[in-house]
């Protein structure tokens, strides 16, 4: 009897194989990339919208208006609404929302990183992202 011999796979074979992994890993974390920034500014904008009518409803409860500039986290922490409000208070790119509040008390939470990648990828107007945003746009300074 003859003994069939073992066939190896070739050099050339395993270099296609990892190219063809190499290009489909690629394409998945280039789509994986956008899909990334989406969440963030999902995230954002539905954490922001959320701390701002918190930060309301306190204010409405007597909560000082310096303290919910100067110390917001400590008025969420309160609040009991959010189990670790240190980390609810940065948008999803990591960077502090800038909360400020306007002559008539009314809150403002406010993600730059947010709104420059709104206006980026969905070609919105000021005017467009003010009235989409409310809650991140104080009205502006007179005098």
């Amino acid at each position: 009897m003859k003994k069939k011999k073992k066939k190896a796979l070739t050099l050339i074979e395993v270099m296609i194989v990892m190219l063809i992994l190499g290009l489909i890993s690629g394409l998945f974390m280039f789509n994986m990339k956008g899909s990334l920034e989406e969440g963030k500014a999902f995230k954002t904008e539905q954490a922001s919208h959320q701390i701002q009518e918190i930060l309301s409803m306190q204010m409405a409860m007597g909560t000082d208006r310096d303290m919910i500039e100067k110390d917001p986290e400590l008025v969420l922490k309160n609040s009991k609404m959010f189990k670790d409000p240190k980390n609810m208070l940065k948008d999803g790119w990591g960077v502090p929302y800038l909360i400020e509040v306007s002559q008539d008390d009314e809150i403002f939470v406010r993600s730059e990183k947010f709104l420059t990648y709104v206006q980026k990828q969905k070609n919105i107007s000021d005017a467009a992202m003010r009235e989409k945003y409310s809650w991140m746009f104080p009205p502006p300074k007179v005098g």
